[in-house]
């Protein structure tokens, strides 16, 4: 969709270019205004195209994952939820994949397939993302993962004070 738009955002312009009538006429007014409009499209798309915004972040608190496009709210799946981050294969390469907990009051939303969607149900995960589409290698991405789900992920019990008998700070009275 964003070359879509980045093609004609250029035809537009080119077509506005090729075709412009003098300053003093009527229509150059409109004629510069649809050439910035044309001007403007092409380039937010070829931003998009080339930033590469991102469709998977993690933070302390869970993963959020953007099925929807980046400019969207996006799926939130808590440390507690996530069941294992795993490299899995979709088609002939390696993929990053994740396994969700879920139940009713936590499901998967529907996504439309587009070439950042993840691919459902692979091998040992229920989503997984190609390396084209993650923008990176899905090892490196496994292991990033893995490391913030280690920390973030199950909470650690506390420690105990041996010379308390309840195991609360100040408790030795």
């Amino acid at each position: 969709m964003l070359w879509l738009g980045l093609a004609v955002g250029l035809v537009g312009l080119a077509i506005l270019i090729l075709h412009a009538e003098s300053a003093s006429s009527p229509r150059a007014a409109m004629v510069r205004a649809a050439s910035v409009l044309f001007a403007l499209l092409a380039i937010g798309c070829a931003f998009r195209l080339v930033a590469g915004l991102p469709i998977i972040e993690a933070s302390e608190l869970g993963i959020a994952i953007w099925f929807h496009g980046p400019y969207r709210r996006p799926f939130f799946a808590p440390w507690s939820r996530v069941h294992d981050i795993v490299l899995t294969r979709v088609g002939r390469g390696n993929a990053l994949g994740i396994e969700l907990i879920e139940d009713e009051l936590f499901r998967i939303p529907e996504f439309r397939n587009q070439s950042c969607a993840p691919v459902r149900d692979a091998a040992r995960a229920i989503l997984a993302w190609s390396s084209r589409a993650i923008g990176g290698d899905p090892r490196e991405w496994v292991e990033l993962l893995q490391k913030m789900k280690s920390v973030y992920g199950e909470p650690q019990p506390l420690a105990k004070n041996p010379a308390s008998k309840n195991g609360a700070p100040g408790a030795e009275r």
